[in-house]
């Protein structure tokens, strides 16, 4: 297995259960002998200090997100991956989104056939019921009504003044849209990724080994069969072969290394002089994502700073202009989640992962450090960005360009959102308590193009998917089927959010995570 993230980390542990098999799982980044080995700002669910620039916990990976605005875009490094490092937010697909996959014909995907697989993920401290799981590996709560009460009770109140229904639990099966506290998988005060639920707890099992910085560069093949992967390790190229090879490296870096092994495109691969095994046109198109306005927002209300708590409380989910949006506020500044004094720690990386970084992009960064964050989210957009090569060369990073906002229909629906935020923060309820968002007013609101162009210089993005997506072999675009098994090619699958047939219209480390488990149904021949 290559790839110790949310699907990688979740899809190994529940693999290595059967004694009969033997899993070997290669991570790039570093891997943690105990919890007490971590650093804190991967096991704190207040801090996303490691998706700053430099961080070692933190790929940093060169992107364009617009034509011309350049930043390094945060992936986990490290066990667990992503889900080491994000904001903890826990909320499932819905059920529509499922059965547009089952449409899609992923039949295998359809919303009855992954709840249980949902089920197993969690364990659900505040709501019991057949819709959620009892015994699974990660602890679901909402924060207590004494995290940020004054805001919260605002916002609530504000969005159902505004006609929005109260929605406590945003992954009950028939939850569609309302306001409700945000699902955060915490525990014990700890950010309960797939580090702590599943990979520590495994990694005691003989026939389970964990090698951590070793970066896997190329798919070994033999005809069409996928044999075993080339990685590098303590400096040392190594070839290790397996019965199956399962890549869960990342929507981004999962593209890179079929295509540098042969599989993509095969006009891309010839011209950068790769041997093509299998032409496949869908690896590293067809990148989504989920485009957010990040705006700052203030309040006359303190903002409590901890260690052991989440920096959500509440989401409002609606639907206009033909997608799913999101309003998420965050309630600490941005400041303290990042640990900015942590950056100036580490100069020189952090200055190197942000070569070639927008300088107004960083200019806007650094002035929010001091406010609060509002993420202003479509989640469903017609963009379409890619993943493609640089060169033949397997160490030469991809070159990835997401389009944001090219699509007309994306920019009509942010400002349908944007509308709808200012429209909140002009209630009686918050305007109370002093609740603003910065740089936002009456007259920008009522001008599109005012509204496109405030959107475009807070134009954000951090959950890419579809790179390499499941469907029959009779889709041109499709890269695996519905088990997630590379289109002709033997031994091989993809198994991380790259496989998504189209993006969820929830925020997608809940999905990601279900999927190593419903994978490792399949793999195991037992019924979903």
């Amino acid at each position: 297995m290559v790839g110790a993230g949310s699907t990688g980390g979740a899809l190994a542990a529940r693999l290595s259960e059967d004694p009969s098999r033997s899993v070997l799982l290669l991570e790039g980044g570093p891997v943690y002998a105990s919890a007490s080995h971590m650093p804190s700002a991967l096991l704190s669910p207040s801090s996303i200090a490691a998706g700053a620039p430099g961080h070692p916990n933190n790929w940093a990976y060169p992107a364009e997100l617009l034509p011309g605005m350049r930043l390094p875009y945060p992936r986990g490094k490290g066990l667990g991956g992503s889900s080491s490092i994000n904001g903890c937010y826990f909320i499932r697909g819905t059920r529509a989104d499922f059965d547009s996959w089952a449409e899609q014909g992923n039949e295998a995907w359809a919303f009855d056939r992954v709840l249980p697989s949902f089920k197993r993920v969690e364990t659900d401290h505040d709501f019991k019921s057949d819709a959620h799981g009892n015994d699974g590996p990660v602890a679901i709560m909402r924060e207590p009504l004494d995290r940020a009460p004054e805001f919260t009770s605002a916002f609530h109140s504000a969005c159902k003044a505004l006609g929005f229904d109260e929605e406590p639990d945003k992954n009950d099966p028939d939850a569609h849209r309302g306001v409700g506290p945000v699902p955060l998988n915490v525990a014990d005060g700890l950010r309960a990724g797939t580090a702590l639920a599943y990979l520590l707890p495994a990694a005691g099992r003989e026939n389970l080994t964990i090698l951590g910085d070793a970066p896997v560069l190329q798919i070994v093949t033999t005809g069409q069969r996928a044999v075993g992967v080339v990685a590098t390790v303590d400096s040392t190229t190594r070839t290790f072969y397996a019965d199956e090879i399962v890549l869960s490296a990342g929507a981004l870096r999962t593209p890179h290394l079929l295509m540098v092994s042969g599989i993509g495109p095969a006009d891309e691969l010839r011209k950068h002089n790769i041997d093509v095994v299998q032409d496949l046109p869908g690896v590293g198109m067809n990148l989504t994502d989920h485009p957010m306005a990040s705006a700052a927002w203030d309040s006359n209300i303190p903002f409590t700073k901890y260690s052991d708590r989440g920096v959500l409380t509440s989401v409002l989910h609606w639907a206009d202009e033909g997608s799913e949006l999101e309003i998420l506020p965050f309630v600490t500044k941005n400041g303290d989640m990042l640990s900015a004094s942590d950056v100036l720690e580490r100069p020189r990386q952090a200055l190197s992962a942000m070569k070639s970084t927008s300088i107004k992009a960083v200019t806007r960064q650094a002035k929010s450090l001091k406010h609060a964050m509002l993420g202003i989210v479509v989640l469903e957009e017609e963009s379409r960005g890619r993943v493609s090569l640089a060169s033949g060369n397997p160490g030469d990073l991809p070159v990835l360009q997401w389009n944001l906002l090219s699509s007309e229909a994306d920019r009509v629906r942010f400002r349908a959102a944007v509308r709808m935020a200012y429209e909140l923060f002009q209630s009686s309820e918050l305007r109370l308590i002093g609740a603003s968002i910065n740089g936002l007013d009456a007259k920008t609101v009522k001008n599109d193009k005012a509204v496109d162009r405030w959107v475009a210089e807070r134009i954000n993005a951090g959950h890419p998917s579809c790179t390499c997506r499941m469907g029959p072999a009779g889709d041109p675009t499709a890269v695996v089927d519905q088990y997630l098994r590379v289109h002709g090619i033997e031994g091989l699958r993809v198994a991380d959010t790259s496989a998504f047939p189209s993006i969820p219209t929830r925020g997608p480390n809940a999905t990601a995570i279900m999927m190593g488990e419903h994978l490792a149904q399949m793999m195991a021949g037992q019924p979903s």
